[in-house]
């Protein structure tokens, strides 16, 4: 019988049935669903690992160490859609596939950019304190509507978030590797430099993966020549962004504010950024939704039938 090991954190509990549709596929399957962080030793996870064919993975790291010392492991399906803490090329050294559930998350974090940005746009929190404080006041706020926002990485998530800001009267610039004239007309967006996004946007959103490229991507350089006022946000990785650089920009006044869900290492409590009153942040939530919990689970296991028979979707296969 097949083993496979489930370590993604709350895959049984989004949809308690995924465990008897793999068993019925023929898998003998491990549930340590949430035992693992990214921060996790490596030992720990070979030892739980071991004559594993397949696994469910969270956010936990897969080195080369790791991998080596996993001779029958031959799938991991990312329960999500980033695979920064995959040795890729690793895997496909050591013939190891590597899938993720693309269309499962867009959705949910292009979501939270908006929730940042209509946030700033609003900023409801202040007119909502000074009402229960008893103060009538009027707060004159930005708006969004003819504003412009820029999204640095242009993938699923870029796209779900032109597709939500779009009816708001918002200009869309993007900037990416590889960009589709067609889609200026699909998504009202426009292509521009990198230099050229980060010059013009009132909200600038990163949404790109964390490679050697994009790693420090946004450091003092680049805060430095955003527009007064403007409000950065990351959904990406954490070390896409310099947090002290950004903490800078905050403080002096320079930037209006940031929205930011993810950070160099998580769990993290003690973020630079904590120091700032116009950082809004969460702790990694963008994909956590209910629905978008079942839809992880529901693709991560997908891809493990899927592979399986042979039929894994190019789309879905990152190693």
């Amino acid at each position: 019988m097949k083993k496979l090991v489930i370590t993604a954190g709350g895959f049984a509990k989004a949809d308690p049935q995924l465990l008897s549709e793999l068993a019925q596929a023929g898998y003998e399957v491990q549930n340590l669903s949430g035992r693992f962080q990214p921060n996790s030793p490596g030992d720990e996870l070979i030892g739980a690992l071991q004559g594993a064919r397949s696994v469910i993975a969270g956010r936990e790291s897969y080195s080369r160490r790791v991998l080596s010392a996993l001779p029958e492991l031959r799938l991991i399906s990312r329960c999500g859609v980033g695979c920064d803490s995959i040795d890729l090329e690793a895997c496909r050294e050591l013939g190891i596939t590597v899938c993720r559930g693309v269309g499962s998350v867009e959705g949910a974090v292009a979501e939270q950019v908006m929730a940042y940005i209509l946030f700033f746009a609003r900023r409801l929190d202040l007119q909502s304190s000074m009402m229960h404080g008893g103060i009538w006041k009027k707060v004159l706020s930005r708006g969004a509507k003819g504003s412009t926002l820029g999204l640095v990485g242009f993938g699923g998530i870029g796209r779900e978030i032109a597709l939500r800001a779009k009816p708001f009267g918002m200009k869309i610039l993007y900037f990416c590797r590889h960009p589709d004239p067609r889609w200026d007309e699909a998504y009202g967006a426009s292509y521009a430099p990198l230099q050229e996004v980060i010059a013009r946007s009132d909200y600038l959103s990163v949404n790109t993966p964390l490679t050697p490229e994009t790693r420090g991507m946004f450091g003092a350089k680049e805060f430095a020549a955003m527009k007064q006022g403007a409000v950065f946000i990351n959904i990406a990785r954490g070390p896409v962004a310099d947090a002290r650089a950004l903490a800078a920009a905050l403080k002096s006044g320079h930037l209006g504010g940031a929205g930011i869900d993810v950070y160099d290492s998580e769990p993290c409590t003690d973020s630079p950024l904590r120091e700032c009153e116009n950082a809004v942040l969460t702790p990694h939530t963008s994909t956590f939704t209910g629905e978008t919990r079942l839809l992880m689970a529901r693709a991560a296991a997908q891809n493990v039938l899927d592979w399986e028979r042979g039929a894994l979707s190019p789309r879905a296969r990152a190693a």
